[in-house]
């Protein structure tokens, strides 16, 4: 063999951005295969206007189109910013307003639109197109890959649109899939349409409609308009923090403060918590830890190692002044909505109740919060489950 001639090997930098838009990864992030994926857009989308209209104080309404090829949601919350969309299509980052809280909210891990966004495009192969349209201008998105650079490229295109000034609406446009000859979309159908209308019964101030096709699946209006559950405006309890979940709340901030040129007062960082936005509450605690004049980013060093023990006694300091949040603050759904639902002749023809939407007799109903399902039993077992919050 000759040798003569040697390989002189080469180091190679290659982006690992690239992993955020494959299969595997976005079945690992979402916990669903490729299949269930016009499953997660409904899911994730919805909880996203929920939290949206939620926050803004109105009763949420979401309308839902599906044709052959996309999917659209349209809520009447206070509409996207152009900047997080701008920010969530920068895969270097997590963009999240619920990541560092610790709260019973949805959309903990916050990458919801950043991983739908590529979905399509892993579906096609080739590109994927997401519209925006959202405080008087629609965000026109085409997800590519620089196959030479192995990262995501994405044209995004902002036009004014006029009719986009209430509200966010999204449309994911959904390409054919190989072995699916009458589309993905229509193979989710019935559990499509049976999550739409299960998310309804633990939001009853929800009005929902599903157009597929051009024609009217679902048409359920608020049981409740009124009804109030704890929000994601709402403070968060000391009492849902342990250490860990505490020092990360305290890094976001200082990083965040860092990027502006900002340092807060502990102060002002106790007065974000439920039952501390007295000032003789806020007193108290910062006497009791010696804290009176700290700035927030003195619980980390020069080098950003956290001071735990420090952080460990702010946190019982916090707990110790404030009590735990009640149950009922939660949010009370009651007995008598859940019998009103499962008796409502509205109940789609695809919902395991039948289409007489008539319950069995001897008629129990349980809730199971955790898991995010309900339970209707009579002689026989009848389920509706749905995805409990992320």
């Amino acid at each position: 063999m000759n040798v003569s001639v040697k390989l002189r090997r080469q180091t190679f930098k290659t982006s690992r951005l690239l992993e955020f838009c494959s299969e595997r990864e976005l079945t690992n992030v979402c916990g669903h295969p490729a299949a269930d994926w016009p499953l997660v857009v409904l899911k994730e989308m919805t909880d996203n206007a929920l939290d949206a209209t939620e926050e803004s104080g109105v009763a949420p309404v979401i309308n839902i189109t599906v044709e052959a090829s996309s999917v659209t949601i349209a809520d009447n919350g206070p509409g996207l910013p152009a900047k997080t969309v701008k920010d969530i299509l920068d895969y270097r980052v997590r963009v999240s307003s619920r990541e560092a809280y610790c709260s019973p909210s949805r959309g903990q891990q916050g990458n919801a639109l950043s991983s739908i966004i590529p979905m399509a495009f892993v579906v096609d192969g080739d590109r994927g197109e997401t519209t925006i349209a959202s405080r008087g201008v629609v965000h026109k998105i085409a997800f590519r890959v620089d196959r030479l650079r192995q990262e995501p490229k994405s044209e995004h295109l902002v036009e004014d649109c006029p009719g986009a000034k209430n509200g966010t609406k999204i449309t994911v446009h959904w390409p054919d899939v190989a072995g699916y000859p009458d589309g993905l979309l229509s193979k989710a159908k019935p559990r499509f349409l049976q999550i739409a209308a299960d998310t309804t019964w633990l939001n009853p101030h929800l009005s929902l409609t599903v157009d597929w096709n051009g024609k009217r699946e679902l048409d359920i209006a608020a049981a409740e308009p009124e009804w109030r559950k704890w929000g994601p405006s709402d403070p968060t309890s000391a009492h849902w923090y342990d250490i860990a979940r505490l020092e990360r709340y305290i890094a976001a901030h200082v990083a965040r403060d860092q990027d502006r040129s900002r340092d807060r007062t502990v102060r002002e960082f106790i007065a974000e918590f439920r039952g501390l936005s007295a000032s003789a509450k806020q007193k108290v605690i910062l006497d009791d830890i010696g804290a009176a004049r700290m700035s927030l980013s003195e619980f980390f060093s020069k080098e950003g190692q956290p001071d735990r023990k420090r952080i460990g006694r702010l946190l019982d300091a916090l707990k110790k002044h404030t009590k735990p949040v009640k149950p009922p603050d939660l949010g009370i759904i009651g007995k008598e909505y859940l019998l009103q639902r499962v008796i409502d002749p509205g109940i789609p023809a695809q919902s395991p109740l039948g289409r007489s939407g008539q319950p069995q007799r001897d008629l129990r109903v349980r809730l199971g919060h955790a898991a995010g399902a309900v339970d209707v039993r009579g002689h026989g077992t009848v389920r509706h489950a749905f995805a409990a919050p992320a």
